[in-house]
């Protein structure tokens, strides 16, 4: 019995990927049961049996895959400074969109198909919500930090730079900043952001 529960699990994170992919290439209306049954390598009946509707899977795959990703993006251990935390969130998040395939499909399925999949306002932003208040407290933490923005709107803009680079990433990902010009291109971001 417990191979089984195993399989199961594989499986359903195998069609949480494969959705993600789906979604990233085909949007939310041509990411049918079919095509994700078919990018999972698995049977349309094998996908219903884990997922009876489509934004239920989409919920689940966005859970999941920023559960993957959070420790990278938001590390536990402390940072000096906001400066730093902002600094090094922006750089993983650009390495991750321009080398990790089912990164960019995660984020792109955050921004540009949550908000086509879900009818409640709060639904769509969720995920987005959670960043926003990690944000803030970065930035509130650090004393050192002196604007006229308060933290919460400085976050706020982290998150339209966010939504941006992935856009970017989707439609013109030889405009994302590379290296060797990546940390100095984030830092003039960062410094716009909290100066």
């Amino acid at each position: 019995m417990r191979r089984s529960v195993e399989d199961a699990e594989h499986t359903r994170l195998s069609l949480c990927e494969a959705a993600l992919m789906a979604f990233e290439e085909k949007g939310w209306r041509g990411a049918t049961f079919e095509a994700i049954s078919e990018q999972a390598g698995v049977t349309r009946g094998a996908l219903h049996h884990h997922f009876r509707h489509k934004a239920t899977l989409l919920r689940d795959a966005l859970a999941w895959g920023w559960g993957e990703y959070a420790d990278r993006l938001f590390p536990s251990e402390v940072t000096p400074d906001a400066a730093t935390g902002l600094a090094r969130l922006l750089s993983e998040y650009v390495r991750l969109l321009s080398a990790d395939p089912l990164f960019r499909a995660l984020a792109s399925s955050t921004v540009l198909v949550a908000p086509q999949a879900f009818d409640d306002a709060s639904e769509k932003g969720a995920g987005l919500d959670v960043w926003h208040a990690r944000l803030s407290e970065l930035i509130a933490a650090d004393t050192s930090v002196t604007t006229a923005l308060p933290p919460a709107q400085i976050a706020g803009l982290a998150l339209v730079l966010l939504q941006g680079l992935t856009v970017t990433a989707v439609t013109r990902p030889q405009d994302l900043p590379q290296s060797p010009h990546l940390e100095s291109a984030v830092a003039a971001l960062v410094r716009g952001l909290i100066s």
